[in-house]
């Protein structure tokens, strides 16, 4: 009877321990399966914040992507700009060169076209100098682009793992608070201190690399920001450097078309001068001519008194010797010879020097011609060069006249007609 007492109490107690066992283990399975879903719960939140900001990041680079090819695109537009006013500037020079020998002096307006030339070289070395920058940029973003997207698709699997994870979670938890629900007499058992430790441990490891992940979450999305901010600032700076080579190129171009207008001015001065040179030069060989014609005629007419004076000496050799003295008339005859050929002798002299006037006339008339044709033809380039302008039509660059300028011309001198030539445009792959 004792033995069986003693077993009765044995079990007895042993069945006070198990339902404590079980108690207590239903309560911790409860409360790691809470811990678990919190977890998870905090988990999920997390990531769906990163992938929020991570996707407002990738439509950020996306936007700035656009814009920084949008400036890309105005760059190359604005360096194939530059390419006809180059040609045309080249062209002009070119033309230039066509003017006569004695009008080939290296003026202001040579100096001017060399300059916009250096000018439009500088600006294209410039733009291209951005263009790389923005090509390589646009390359960056890219690629930031490409990791923000790729890691937005990692945390999006591992968010929707998770997500399973907490919806299996909560369901079994559901199952076993139905099959096993708690007592409220029941008290936790404490667990292991070794295991509790080991557990510590191991949460303090997983929080700290679910910090990390924050953390380089959004060193990522920072590193990304600064990236679109150097590109902000790279568009910013092109669009500077293109209005500025624009403004550039035009200060250049401008100032070479004063120079030309001064030029045409002056040239069409010296033209107006060396026409009325020439009026007059002309004026003198016809007064020359006039001079010389009444000259020789002069000459001529002292013929007659020459022949007479010849006949009435002879004759007055033919007197009877008593009456063959040296009278008044004689000496009148000899006189009046005498004169007569001084003033030939006089008049034959102002004759000659009369030719070599008229020739020396003629000579400075035919270079007058001469350098009026010359002055002429370089007044016609310069004013080509001037009412020449770039102009595009149907996708190809020409150089134009510009109606304006060509009537304006055409008033400056109306023998002048313009020309056109062709410009031929550079081919888009030679800006690559």
């Amino acid at each position: 009877m004792a033995q069986a007492q003693n077993t009765q109490s044995q079990a007895h107690r042993q069945n006070v321990r198990s339902k404590s066992a079980h108690g207590g283990t239903v309560h911790n399975n409860l409360n790691m399966y809470q811990e678990l879903a919190q977890a998870m719960k905090q988990k999920v939140q997390n990531s769906y914040k990163l992938i929020e900001t991570l996707q407002r990041r990738a439509a950020s680079i996306e936007k700035s992507l656009d814009q920084t090819s949008s400036s890309l695109g105005s760059l190359e537009k604005a360096l194939m700009d530059k390419d006809p006013l180059l040609q045309l500037c080249q062209w002009r020079l070119e033309q230039r060169e066509k003017r006569p020998l004695r009008e080939q002096v290296r003026d202001l307006v040579e100096t001017a076209l060399e300059d916009e030339k250096a000018v439009l070289m500088d600006t294209q070395r410039k733009l291209k100098d951005a263009i790389r920058k923005t090509k390589a940029t646009i390359h960056d973003l890219r690629q930031s682009l490409h990791d923000c997207q790729q890691d937005i698709e990692h945390k999006m699997q591992a968010l929707s793992v998770d997500e399973q994870c907490l919806r299996s979670t909560e369901t079994s938890m559901h199952r076993v608070v139905e099959r096993t629900p708690p007592s409220r007499s029941s008290t936790p058992r404490s667990p292991n201190s070794m295991k509790q430790s080991r557990h510590q441990v191991a949460l303090h490891e997983s929080g700290r690399n679910e910090a990390d992940r924050l953390r380089d979450a959004e060193k990522m999305n920072r590193a990304f920001a600064s990236e679109e901010e150097l590109a902000r600032a790279l568009r910013e700076e092109s669009a500077r450097l293109e209005r500025q080579c624009g403004q550039m190129a035009a200060e250049a171009r401008s100032r070479m078309e004063r120079k030309l207008q001064e030029r045409i001015q002056e040239t069409q001065h010296m033209r107006r001068c060396l026409e009325s040179e020439l009026h007059e030069t002309q004026a003198k060989i016809n007064e020359t001519k006039n001079t010389m014609s009444e000259t020789k005629h002069q000459i001529q007419a002292l013929d007659e008194p020459i022949d007479m004076t010849a006949n009435c000496a002879s004759m007055r050799k033919m007197r009877a010797s008593k009456e063959g003295i040296t009278d008044p008339v004689s000496t009148t005859l000899q006189g009046h010879r005498m004169v007569i050929l001084k003033h030939q002798k006089e008049l034959t002299s102002h004759h000659q020097y009369e030719k070599t006037n008229l020739q020396d006339l003629q000579q400075r008339r035919t270079q007058l011609k001469d350098d009026l044709r010359d002055k002429t033809t370089s007044l016609h380039i310069d004013m080509n060069v001037l009412t020449h302008e770039v102009v595009r039509l149907n996708g190809q660059t020409w150089t134009g006249v510009s109606k304006s300028k060509a009537a304006y011309m055409g008033q400056v001198d109306r023998g002048w007609v313009p020309g056109a030539v062709a410009v031929r445009p550079r081919p888009r792959s030679a800006l690559r």
